[in-house]
């Protein structure tokens, strides 16, 4: 099967019926419509899970990242890569990637990542052998036309599969998981005049997330009536035996009082999914894994695919709905927002099967 081909996975009949019927449903006319684009390829034709993205003076930089050389059902194990690709701004859908071969200390992915005003935050993640602390920035130095790597403090522990947010000169990190398993965790760092740079910064341990301890959770920042808050949740809490383990309760962080209360739930599982910011009320959540067939995912083998229906969550009515697909639905992509849209990298369409696809998307009212 060639790896770079776009199947789609069908959501079934019931779950459409389900999205569009459920109180968690929006008004049909509010639905946005999703616009694609497709890039040049990723420059390793294996494709990567869990890549770090995000934005560095007017550069896009996608660094590290997992995959199968040899596939994993074949007796392959998984490798971890250094590689930095680098794209200038504004991103043209032809031009070959930049590749920064020596970029990463060694060979790390499936972190959390999010664009900070100093470049690239780099969060967690692991090496192949465990989870780490291990946090860092990424910067393009124009001078040079290299990548630097600034330090930031250390994660609170070890965690790989954790997600992040930065809202209001603030990096939140939640979840994830350790050696020891899945953490319950929120942990905030301010950088607000260039309070790491100093070395002033230390991670605040903040209250958990309600809830069973998570990794691969969904994390975004959304206005509600009462003001701003963080949205968390969806996940796995250990490894998966049967679709009920894929979680579905969310729940509301307000940054001001430090506390939480509970959200509509997820329509589906949404493992590892694309959790987008598309207006100041509303979230977009793309793929992810939901655990469908999940007893049949070995019998299956490459025949099974990731969901790539979209599920739109409005803060202002705590409803959600169901809106447009993407190209191929994926867990583990990297998504970075640039200049009104959001560039999708990399990920996972079947178990052990990565790509080297790179779409664009535009969300515009329908």
């Amino acid at each position: 099967m060639n790896r770079r081909s776009a199947g789609l996975y069908s959501v079934s009949a019931s779950l459409l019926t389900l999205l569009m019927s459920s109180p968690f449903s929006g008004a049909a006319a509010e639905t946005p419509a999703l616009h694609w684009r497709k890039f040049s390829p990723l420059p390793d034709p294996v494709g990567l899970k869990g890549m770090y993205g995000g934005v560095s003076e007017s550069h896009l930089l996608l660094a590290g990242g997992s995959n199968f050389p040899l596939p994993a059902r074949t007796g392959g194990r998984k490798q971890f890569h250094r590689a930095i690709y680098v794209q200038p701004l504004p991103l043209s859908e032809q031009a070959p990637w930049r590749v920064v071969t020596e970029g990463l200390p060694r060979g790390l992915g499936e972190g959390a990542a999010v664009t900070v005003d100093a470049g690239l935050a780099c969060l967690g993640g692991h090496d192949g052998t465990q989870p780490i602390a291990d946090a860092f920035v990424l910067r393009w130095e124009s001078a040079t036309e290299k990548v630097s790597i600034g330090p930031l403090p250390p994660l609170p522990s070890a965690c790989a599969n954790g997600a992040a947010v930065f809202a209001n000169g603030h990096l939140y990190v939640a979840g994830g998981e350790s050696a020891a398993g899945p953490l319950a965790t929120l942990w905030r760092l301010n950088l607000k005049e260039g309070r790491a740079a100093a070395g002033v910064a230390r991670w605040e341990i903040l209250p958990p997330p309600p809830g069973r301890p998570r990794f691969g959770a969904i994390f975004v920042e959304v206005t509600t009536p009462s003001g701003p808050r963080l949205l968390y949740g969806g996940g796995l809490p250990g490894a998966a035996k049967s679709q009920d383990d894929y979680l579905r309760d969310l729940w509301l962080f307000d940054p001001a009082r430090q506390t939480w209360t509970g959200a509509a739930p997820l329509p589906r599982g949404a493992v590892l999914a694309v959790a987008l910011r598309i207006a100041p009320a509303r979230a977009l959540v793309l793929g992810g894994s939901d655990g469908h067939d999940f007893a049949r995912m070995k019998e299956l083998g490459e025949r099974y695919r990731i969901p790539a229906d979209g599920l739109l969550y409005d803060a202002t009515t705590d409803r959600w709905s169901a809106t447009g697909t993407m190209p191929l639905g994926l867990v583990g992509a990297a998504a970075v927002p640039i200049d009104g849209e959001w560039v999708l990298a990399g990920g996972e369409y079947s178990p052990g099967l990565r790509t080297d696809q790179v779409h664009a998307l535009r969300v515009r009212p329908q």
